[in-house]
């Protein structure tokens, strides 16, 4: 009976209370990691240059292994389903201002809500955008060469108007491609917060 139980849970939650960082802040970084992949989640916040993603990785690490240990599931198999990151108690602190007058300070802290949900793998294998790609060999390097070359058709002498079958532009190349999405990354994400 306890068995047909745990085989209809899907969701499995987390939380944590009272992190001494606001929510505002918490927010920026909870809206990388939605309806994503657990392995990408956490490979997000890992690379992220903010420190409030250190209690959303805890926060659902916390989740992952309530998943594996209470409900037998698979990791891979995981998905952030909603994080929601809630105001929570304000304490006010007095700073001194000129003139003998102290102004407060509002010291926020947030509420953190991970709901992670099972999904069925679709067996595709994820490759990372900060993996390397594999290496070719020689031999691979020449046929592809030689791929490419057959494809590009040569025009005619009879033909003047035609012209090759060639892109517009190169295609970037993956190291492009990451270096460009990790600038924007910075670009987004280190700008300074209003308040």
């Amino acid at each position: 009976m306890a068995d047909k139980n745990l085989q209809k849970i899907t969701e499995v939650k987390a939380f944590a209370r009272h992190i001494h960082v606001s929510p505002r802040k918490l927010r920026l970084v909870a809206n990388l990691i939605r309806q994503t992949p657990v392995d990408v989640a956490l490979e997000q916040l890992r690379f992220s240059s903010k420190n409030a993603a250190l209690p959303l990785t805890k926060a659902i690490n916390s989740a992952v292994a309530n998943a594996v240990h209470n409900f037998n599931m698979n990791k891979q198999d995981l998905f952030v389903k909603a994080v929601t990151i809630d105001g929570g108690p304000v304490m006010k602190r007095y700073a001194p201002r000129a003139q003998g007058r102290a102004f407060t300070e509002r010291k926020r802290t947030s509420h953190i809500n991970v709901v992670l949900e099972l999904r069925a793998n679709k067996n595709k294998k994820t490759r990372s955008i900060f993996s390397l790609r594999p290496k070719l060999t020689t031999d691979q390097k020449l046929e592809k060469e030689a791929e490419q070359k057959t494809q590009i058709v040569e025009p005619k002498a009879g033909d003047v108007n035609q012209k090759p079958n060639r892109p517009d532009q190169a295609p970037r190349s993956a190291e492009k491609r990451k270096n460009s999405f990790i600038a924007l990354k910075r670009r987004l994400f280190n700008r300074k917060s209003g308040g």
